[in-house]
């Protein structure tokens, strides 16, 4: 039976790794993403591969990801895996010097995002009685630093919502489980920190394989983990 996967964030760094690493091992791809133009260059990328479905939503719209979701049951029937790559960061201030519109943003982009997909994916998770949800946390969340709050919360809130996610899928044999990267190797974090040393980032190919992992049969016995991936830091 061949198992569709959705993936948010599908035209981030991760997602377009993620992708293809999918097509490639033969699953149903639904790649959803805000912007329509690059879910067409993503589109056209992966043209020589089959099975790949672009869908533009806003996850952090309830109405939109609801209408979203209901075609995607309408037209494949249910999920086998999510993968929610959805994130940014936003920061460098102390709390006392935090906006609630900074602090709002972080919550919305890394959680309540998560919240509202997760939301609409489980009924036909806990229908079809099989399921994995994997998510993307931070290291950041589990060590805590001074001018991140906003971003360290949302992203802790990754990991109790996973958490949570984990324990009511139990007897649905729904997995969930989440990645704590350290800072991901990406051209954007490159240009915003030139002068870090980037050989101790985290590879975004090597998170793409740990997801590929937990998404398979070989990880029905992992839930409610958190998977650290430092690198080198």
């Amino acid at each position: 039976m061949e198992k569709t996967v959705l993936i948010t964030g599908a035209t981030g760094t991760l997602g377009q790794i993620l992708v293809k690493k999918f097509l490639e091992k033969g699953y149903r791809v639904i790649a959803m993403a805000r912007d329509e133009k690059k879910l067409d260059v993503l589109s056209g990328s992966n043209s020589p591969l089959q099975n790949l479905v672009t869908l533009s939503a806003d996850v952090t719209d309830e109405n939109n990801i609801s209408d979203k979701i209901n075609y995607i049951k309408e037209k494949f029937n249910t999920v086998s895996i999510f993968v929610h790559a959805v994130g940014g960061f936003s920061g460098g201030h102390l709390i006392a010097e935090t906006s609630a519109q900074e602090w709002d943003k972080m919550i919305t982009l890394n959680l309540r995002s998560l919240f509202l997909c997760s939301r609409a994916i489980l009924p036909m998770m806990m229908a079809a009685k099989s399921g994995k949800i994997i998510t993307i946390t931070a290291m950041a969340a589990l060590a805590p630093k001074a001018k991140r709050a906003a971003y360290q919360v949302s992203k802790a809130g990754v990991i109790s919502l996973t958490k949570a996610l984990a324990e009511e899928g139990k007897k649905y044999n729904i997995q969930a489980n989440t990645i704590a990267p350290g800072i991901i190797l990406s051209e954007k974090n490159k240009k915003e920190m030139p002068d870090a040393d980037d050989t101790k980032w985290t590879r975004p190919e090597q998170i793409a394989d740990m997801i590929l992992f937990l998404a398979s049969p070989a990880a029905n016995d992992i839930t409610g983990s958190i998977i650290e991936m430092p690198g080198k830091l």
